[in-house]
């Protein structure tokens, strides 16, 4: 099959519950209960409070027509040049296939075309530390310092803010 990186819409909605059905524990480990389609509708749409919809660009991974990867981005958040990647999610059953890098450069990609963007942004709860934090790293992800409290569901935690300059074409993340 081949492999394709494309904007998603509201009619993917039913590859994204599937997606997120095979989450490898992702939402347990951050909500305390598997992910069902409240969350994927979140995950289309969803943007930080006063964020107009249209600085969110969700793109997907998609083996034929099967969506094994999803990564969400926001504009300009939370500060002018800043591009903050919400949420970036591979299909278990799919790990280590280069999925989770191939989101990545998309993003960078489309990030790219943002004339004021410099900065790349996400946010790694501390309930997902173990899983998150060593794909980060490897791609030149940096810990700021900056914490923010995190509460989801049943879940208590912390959010550890990461950044990496924009890296130029080619390149990962300078760390």
């Amino acid at each position: 099959m081949t492999r394709a990186v494309r904007r998603l819409t509201p009619a993917d909605l039913p590859a994204v519950v599937d997606l997120m059905a095979d989450d490898g524990g992702y939402a347990e480990r951050v909500s305390g209960h598997r992910a069902g389609r409240d969350e994927a509708v979140g995950v289309l749409t969803a943007s930080p409070p006063g964020v107009d919809a249209s600085a969110k660009c969700v793109l997907g991974s998609f083996d034929g027509h099967v969506l094994t990867g999803v990564v969400d981005v926001i504009r300009d958040w939370p500060d002018p040049g800043v591009a903050h990647i919400g949420l970036l999610l591979t299909a278990d059953s799919r790990q280590r296939q280069g999925l989770g890098r191939a989101l990545h450069d998309a993003v960078v990609e489309q990030v790219r075309g943002w004339d004021e963007a410099t900065t790349l942004r996400l946010g790694i709860v501390d309930a997902n530390r173990e899983h998150a934090e060593p794909f980060w790293r490897a791609l030149g992800y940096r810990p700021t310092g900056e914490t923010r409290a995190y509460a989801s569901g049943e879940v208590r935690s912390v959010t550890r803010i990461w950044t990496c300059p924009l890296p130029r074409p080619g390149a990962y993340c300078s760390g």
